[in-house]
Formats: structure tokens, C-alpha cells, sequence
């Protein structure tokens, strides 16, 4: 009998490991920026920092990513469950609506041609610090609202026959949430803010060395909503 279990566990193949999984721009990029507010804390020297971001930047899979911070307490790598991506589409001259309490994945992927697009992340539940939204989209006006406190790049965003009108603060160190705006837009522009209502809140918050246009930009904005009195008087005394 025993002879019998032995042949029959010889001729068993191994167990197989299961597949390692691979990392994504979105993760490895996450890793850099929890890498960075580790080091601003004190976790990491400034030399640990360059040499884990070196290896974020070319790992090839998550568990290289999840030994970058085994050590570091708080920080951890979100698993996704194959969710990496979230494909929103609009047909000729439909709409992109997502605002309030929605899910967004690292990466967000949107095709519209003549289409309203907004996305409003100042309530939503991100599932990494960086999100990359990756437009592919012509003839509207894609309008990315971010919390305040959010940073916003559009290093790898091409567009052809618009611009990009970006009303959001920046800082010098990413915020806690930062979104990078890739990928192709044409013909119209690409708007950037945070929130209509914290506009007040943010002129306030501006640091004292910010530029003297960003803070007339957005006193001009918030002047500019308000109705106009109906009993306002001209300089010379008489009514409007």
C-alpha cells in the first residue's frame, strides 16, 4: 500500500506556482509618489528614495512593487482584480457624465466625438494616488474636476486645434491625489479646475509666493458669477 502511494505521488506532477502578475504605468507610478511622501516623512533617506524609485520605474511586476514598501507602515499597494481600467465611451454626440461618489481605477479611458465629458473626481473613491485619465476625443470640451489639494499634469496630452485652460493651484510636491491627462484631443479645449464652490476657499489658501494671475484669475472668476444689483447708481448719482 505504501509502495503504491509512493508510485502515485511520483507520477503527480508538481504543484504550479501561480502567475505573477504585472505592473502597470499606473502602479509603478503610484509607488514613486508613496516613495516620495516616505521620504518627506522621514521613513527613507533621500539616497533609499532614488535607488527604490530606479527599481518602481522598471519593475515588471507587483510583487517587486509590494517589496518596495513591505517596510514602509501605511503604504500599500491597492490590488485591482483586473479592474486597472475603466473604458467609458460615448457614441456620435452622446454624453460623459461622472460626478459624486463613483469608483475610479488607475486608469480611466475615454472615447467621445462631439460629446459632453466631465469628470468630476472631488467626491469620488480613487483606488490610487495617481490616476491617468487617456483621452481620445474631438469637438468638445473634456472637463476634469479635481478635490482641492489635487495636482494635475498634461505632460503626454496631444491636442490640435485647442489648448488646455488649467484653473487649478499648483504646488511644487505632488498632492495627494495626482492625475496625469494623456493621450489625444482635438478640436476644442481640455479644462482643468477643482470644485466651483471653493473657489473663495481657494483663493484663501493660495501660498504667499503663488502668482499674482493666478489669484486675479480667480478673483475675476468669482466676481464674475455674481448678478449685477439692480439698484446700482452710476458714479454720477443716477440709477442704472
Amino acid at each position: 500500500m505504501i509502495e503504491g502511494m509512493a508510485r502515485r505521488a511520483a507520477q503527480e506532477p508538481d504543484p504550479v506556482d501561480p502567475p505573477r502578475e504585472r505592473a502597470s504605468d499606473s502602479e509603478r507610478e503610484d509607488v514613486a509618489a508613496m516613495l516620495a511622501r516616505a521620504m518627506v516623512a522621514g521613513r527613507l533617506t533621500p539616497v533609499e528614495y532614488s535607488d527604490r524609485a530606479a527599481i518602481a520605474q522598471a519593475a515588471r511586476y507587483r510583487d517587486q512593487l509590494d517589496g518596495l514598501l513591505s517596510d514602509l507602515p501605511g503604504f500599500v499597494l491597492h490590488s485591482s482584480h483586473g479592474s486597472d481600467v475603466l473604458e467609458l465611451e460615448a457614441g456620435l454626440g452622446g454624453s460623459i457624465d461622472r460626478r459624486g461618489l463613483w469608483k475610479v481605477p488607475p486608469t480611466v479611458r475615454v472615447h467621445s466625438w462631439v460629446g459632453r465629458v466631465l469628470l468630476d473626481l472631488s467626491e469620488a473613491e480613487c483606488a490610487t494616488a495617481v490616476v491617468a485619465v487617456e483621452l481620445a476625443t474631438g469637438m468638445c470640451t473634456p472637463t476634469i474636476v479635481v478635490p482641492e489639494g489635487a495636482t494635475v499634469d498634461v505632460d503626454d496630452l496631444r491636442i490640435s486645434a485647442g489648448s488646455v485652460r488649467d484653473d487649478t493651484v499648483h504646488r511644487r510636491e505632488r498632492g495627494d491625489l495626482h492625475v496625469s491627462v494623456r493621450g489625444r484631443h482635438s478640436f476644442g479645449d481640455v479644462v482643468l479646475r477643482h470644485p466651483v464652490r471653493g473657489r473663495w476657499e481657494r483663493l484663501r489658501s493660495l501660498p504667499a509666493e503663488a502668482p499674482r494671475s493666478v489669484a486675479r484669475r480667480v478673483t475675476q472668476r468669482v466676481a464674475g458669477s455674481r448678478p449685477a444689483r439692480p439698484d446700482a447708481r452710476r458714479s454720477d448719482g443716477t440709477s442704472g
